[in-house]
């Protein structure tokens, strides 16, 4: 083993926070082994056997498939609204109580941050017609894919590179569009990812349930799948390349979304949602007179302008510039409020636009999508005020930065070698 040390001493020397862990179903079959949930589904401190309810789930089976065996408190807490409900159901499939403690820092305590923000914002959803409000969305989605097809058949008429290269930026923001859809339940619009040679299925483990949760820390498979090539936390063994050319990281962009194909092949963990990959290629070939070769040409430049238009916008949405916390950090204390947590991780920008066509495919208010990743993008910013009345009442700064302070900040948080002291970033008034 080579475990990482994280800010948290519980999950130093885990299986799951190991520098070999390297794909998401390592990392899941690590957590199945070390959560005490004895191949069942841990809240708290009570095991739950969900067998029969996985494909009565109002979110998809998929999500239950994905977690069983492992501590799904985090997960249950923020992607419940009605908590009386669902404890209900949930009563129903006890089992009986764990016998190790839980191995999370975070606490969801009943006059606490987030469980005092998500009540307001629960009462806050009862006036809005989400439906209505949700269609935004479906749009935005549906006219970025269908561009991107057009683009495509463009280019197998023309031959043209330039077109390619466009296809290739419109399925990257289309992709970035798709994650909303990964949220939510199960859904054929969460796909439209697959076209990027992403896998919804690996996508929901290391974004969902990894990063969502535990962010910018050991557990958070966002920032260490990528370690060492790029190297987010505070330490001095980042490689030369991260410590002295930052701005050389972008080379890796392009390689990314393929990359991860091709180790899910190598490891043989294709499922049937991989064959959607090949919709742009049957396209190139069906709509053009192109030899193969021009096509898979043609093919390699879309996934791979798609996949550096979808990195630079993930990794310069809000997590990373070097007031944030990244595990390694100085900490106050044990434990922390997961909302807090949160906030602790993810800078406030000045928006571009509150258009929605944007706002979806540049990560747009991403604390309060962080803090509600059930929720279509389209509802988040009629929260916004309910969310800014919470935190002056917490003491919570949420003063913004302007998006391109934000970008560069991405770079500045690669250098980073010193932890930072415990004083957070979002520290409560005394």
């Amino acid at each position: 083993m080579a475990p990482r040390n994280s800010s948290w001493p519980k999950w130093n020397n885990l299986s799951s926070t190991d520098r070999d862990i390297r794909s998401a179903d390592s990392w899941i079959e690590a957590r199945q082994k070390e959560d005490g949930a004895d191949g069942l589904w841990r809240v708290y401190d009570g095991l739950y056997d969900l067998k029969q309810w996985i494909h009565k789930h109002p979110g998809g089976p998929q999500w239950l498939e994905i977690t069983k065996g492992t501590d799904i408190t985090e997960l249950f807490e923020t992607y419940h609204f009605n908590q009386k409900a669902a404890k209900e159901v949930m009563g129903k499939f006890y089992v009986c109580r764990a016998k190790t403690p839980r191995n999370s820092p975070f606490t969801f305590n009943p006059d606490g941050f987030y469980s005092v923000l998500k009540s307001r914002v629960k009462k806050k959803l009862s006036e809005i017609n989400r439906r209505e409000v949700s269609i935004k969305s479906i749009l935005v989605i549906d006219t970025w894919f269908f561009t991107t097809l057009i683009l495509c058949a463009a280019v197998a008429q023309t031959q043209s590179t330039v077109l390619a290269l466009f296809a290739g930026i419109s399925l990257g923001l289309g992709t970035v569009a798709s994650h909303n859809f990964t949220h939510l339940k199960d859904n054929w619009r969460m796909y439209y990812m697959q076209l990027s040679l992403f896998s919804v299925r690996e996508w929901r483990i290391s974004h969902v349930v990894s990063h969502h949760v535990y962010t910018n820390t050991v557990q958070d498979l966002e920032m260490t799948l990528l370690h060492p090539f790029i190297h987010w936390f505070p330490t001095d063994d980042k490689p030369p390349l991260v410590r002295y050319t930052p701005y050389l990281t972008l080379i890796a962009y392009p390689l990314i979304a393929p990359g991860q194909f091709v180790i899910r092949t190598f490891k043989r963990m294709n499922d049937k949602a991989d064959l959607l990959m090949f919709v742009i290629p049957v396209i190139l070939m069906i709509c053009g007179r192109m030899p193969i070769s021009l096509v898979l040409n043609m093919w390699l430049i879309i996934v791979l302008s798609s996949s550096s238009v979808f990195l630079f916008l993930g990794f310069s949405v809000s997590h990373h510039l070097p007031n944030n916390f990244h595990d390694g950090d100085h900490i106050n204390g044990k434990d922390i409020d997961w909302g807090i947590h949160q906030m602790d991780t993810s800078e406030e920008r000045n928006e571009i636009t509150d258009n929605i066509f944007v706002s979806l495919v540049t990560f747009s208010d991403h604390t309060l999508h962080h803090l509600f990743p059930s929720l279509d993008h389209s509802l988040i910013p009629l929260l916004q005020d309910t969310y800014l009345d919470t935190c002056e009442e917490f003491g919570l700064d949420r003063t913004s930065k302007p998006f391109s302070s934000v970008v560069r900040g991405q770079f500045k948080q690669l250098v980073r070698l010193t932890p930072n002291d415990p004083k957070r970033k979002h520290c409560l008034k005394s």
